[in-house]
């Protein structure tokens, strides 16, 4: 995984550690944009590498100088532009730096398109969707994973041959998205069983 940060001061930059917004002015991004020196930089960074993914997070004169070398940016499998409030970007991008990483886990990776219908939210994830069932028997509340309307992921199982429920049990519904999308994240890394294999 690469972050590149564009800043007022270099232009584009490897990020290292923490670091702060700096005031960009119209000028000094058109001067930045304008500069051959912006496009090596940005060449360097990124390259000798092989991505599936390209996230721009960035908005106003940010924008002008990464659409200035937008042709330097590798074709992906999936690329994402948002120009949303500094706020939306930066849970966007914990949200998209964290597809497909859970320690040992494989899971699936991703952008998790969300939806609300009649009967409340969904999240689609591959051919995976997941919806609120209702409350659990005894407490709690149910998701389910579909592969088509009506019909449950079953016989999926883990790397470790460990089998995936379909019915998922949660306790607190204000985490219902989060739940939606730990559930989704395991389908999608998930494999058919060998016994499913054969009933097909």
């Amino acid at each position: 995984m690469t972050v590149v940060l564009v800043t007022a001061s270099s232009g584009f930059a490897a990020l290292l550690g923490q670091w702060s917004p700096e005031p960009l002015s119209p000028t000094r991004a058109s001067e930045l944009a304008g500069e051959p020196e912006q496009i090596r930089r940005l060449q360097e960074l990124i390259g000798g590498r092989d991505f599936d993914d390209v996230l721009v997070a960035a908005d106003g004169e940010y924008l002008r100088i990464i659409d200035a070398a937008a042709s330097v940016l590798p074709l992906c499998r999936t690329m994402e532009r948002t120009r949303n409030t500094p706020l939306q970007q930066r849970a966007h991008l914990r949200t998209w730096l964290g597809r497909g990483f859970s320690g040992d886990l494989n899971i699936g990776a991703g952008h998790i398109r969300w939806s609300k219908v009649t009967k409340g939210l969904t999240g689609k994830l591959g051919e995976f969707t997941a919806r609120y069932a209702g409350r659990a028997e005894g407490g709690g509340h149910l998701i389910v994973i579909e592969t088509a309307p009506g019909t449950l992921a079953a016989g999926f199982v883990r790397a470790d041959g460990s089998p995936l429920d379909p019915t998922i049990a949660f306790s607190n519904k204000a985490k219902l998205r989060e739940a939606m999308a730990a559930a989704l994240r395991a389908f999608g890394g998930a494999t058919p069983s060998y016994g499913s294999l054969l009933a097909a």
